[in-house]
């Protein structure tokens, strides 16, 4: 019995998976800045370019399904706050955008310059 996904659900999905190719867009811009082996710099660009490839079909899609992508805000914090328990440094969990229930830019803004203070 196959049961039905829930349209939230997918949408959440999405939001994330849009969160976590961003991050990965920086992680790479950064990694080429660092990185002294050509061999590597040369991976590194290979892989920056499908990853901001990843940001464009996923923005797509959600435009397409008619999505708003200013509804970022507690996702982003979530990713990024996960992201950064995963690399075993501090995080902020529940991080500053749910605590602070942000519902603009720059609610979400205020509340990311405020993570240092919550460590």
């Amino acid at each position: 019995m196959v049961s039905k996904v829930k349209n939230n659900q997918v949408t959440e999905l999405l939001y994330q998976a849009l969160e976590t190719e961003k991050g990965g867009v920086e992680v790479y811009t950064t990694a080429l800045k660092c990185a002294v082996n050509d061999e590597l710099k040369e991976e590194w660009q290979e892989y920056l370019e499908q990853t901001t490839n990843h940001v464009k079909v996923v923005s797509d899609l959600l435009n397409t399904m008619g999505l708003d992508l200013e509804a970022l805000y507690h996702t982003a914090g979530w990713t990024r706050e996960l992201w950064i328990q995963s690399l075993g440094m501090p995080a902020v969990l529940p991080p500053p955008e749910e605590v602070k229930e942000v519902e603009t830019a720059i609610g979400a803004a205020r509340a990311k310059q405020a993570r240092a203070q919550m460590l």
